[in-house]
């Protein structure tokens, strides 16, 4: 076979091997979303029937609202949220509402607005602030996990390792209330504590309804700085909490690829310790810190809601809150599913994302 011929059938069976990878990726990430179809109809399954034990104190509520409060308003209300059909009738009914956005409206917290409108308007508030400080947390706990792996056991890993341990015990609104408390004890405030914009500041053009990305397509970088500068805080918060996390993962990751034997090859061929740890250790460890974050996300995501009490910052944590306290059930029952489903979104990204990095997962 000529020098040509046998590069092409290289190049062909490359070919066929990266297509043949794909198509079992594909084929893994499939079967891992036919999974998750079932979990989806069961969370559905359980908010459904917590949504029927509560509906009919949401029909007390309602009638309330209009004084006196009679047996014929009761019984309006009560087939007004459809009570009074068959019971499988109402799961069907509730699950195509569910999927068409037809969420109902709010009673108590903003009267007569749609669910919907609410929640479209706090979740991007909230996941700015979490995606912000997951990114923010990712550069700085990762570069410190790679200085404790290299200094492993020395006094700079051992104090990092105990004022993380400590910080970990610790609830995130308490960040939260000590900042609070230490601007009304001091009278030094740099950085607002409440809200999310200054008196005066208008909202730019609603076009995603993320507020950053409005402001940027907008041109309004003047309301963008105010907007950064009111959640600043938070996002503090939230990056101090994550710092553990990240770090611990980081730091055992980086210790056990730097046992490997290309490592001590690449020592014995006279490579710097600093080029082994950036260049082979940390490009090797950071993608299952990278999965285990990912997995690690609905855990962050709740954390918002403290955080966004202790705040009070108009998001989808505080919503959940104001939902519970002030008895508007059809928002909180939709909060609930919308937790529950971003729980089965990042548990999906994280078994995809497992198997691109190890292919033997998705052969199994």
């Amino acid at each position: 076979m000529s020098t040509e011929g046998k590069m092409d059938f290289e190049n062909l069976l490359k070919i066929n091997k990266f297509t043949s990878d794909i198509v079992n990726l594909l084929l893994y990430a499939f079967k891992r979303f036919l999974i998750s179809i079932p979990v989806l109809l069961g969370v559905i399954t359980i908010v459904f029937f917590i949504s029927r034990q509560i509906m009919d104190a949401e029909a007390i509520v309602l009638s309330r609202l209009h004084f006196p409060f009679t047996d014929e308003q009761y019984q309006a209300m009560y087939r007004y949220l459809g009570l009074d059909k068959p019971i499988i009738v109402q799961y069907f009914i509730f699950i195509m509402d569910l999927f068409t956005g037809n969420w109902g409206v709010s009673i108590t917290i903003v009267r007569n607005s749609l669910v919907w409108d609410i929640i479209i308007q706090r979740l991007p508030r909230t996941l700015e602030v979490t995606i912000l400080s997951m990114l923010i947390a990712i550069l700085i706990g990762v570069k410190l996990g790679k200085i404790g792996a290299g200094n492993r056991n020395k006094k700079l890993d051992l104090s990092t390792r105990a004022i993380f341990y400590i910080i970990s015990g610790i609830p995130v609104f308490i960040f939260g209330l000590f900042l609070l408390q230490f601007g009304l004890n001091t009278g030094i405030v740099l950085f607002p504590v409440y809200g999310y914009k200054s008196p005066g500041i208008g909202d730019p053009l609603v076009i995603t309804y993320s507020r950053i990305i409005d402001c940027i397509i907008s041109g309004r970088y003047d309301i963008l700085v105010d907007y950064l500068y009111h959640i600043l805080i938070p996002i503090s918060a939230m990056i101090i909490i994550q710092l553990s996390f990240i770090h611990r993962h980081t730091r055992s990751s980086m210790i056990s690829v730097l046992q490997e034997n290309y490592i001590q090859t690449a020592r014995v061929k006279g490579i710097s310790r600093r080029k082994i740890l950036k260049n082979h250790a940390l490009r090797n460890a950071v993608p299952p810190v990278i999965t285990m974050i990912s997995m690690n996300f609905p855990r962050i995501f709740a954390a918002m809601i403290p955080l966004e009490v202790a705040f009070r910052m108009p998001g989808i944590g505080y919503l959940f809150f104001d939902s519970m306290q002030r008895l508007d059930y059809g928002i909180f029952i939709i909060l609930i599913f919308i937790f529950a489903l971003i729980v089965i979104i990042f548990n999906l990204i994280a078994d995809i994302s497992y198997a691109i990095l190890d292919p033997r997962i998705r052969l199994r």
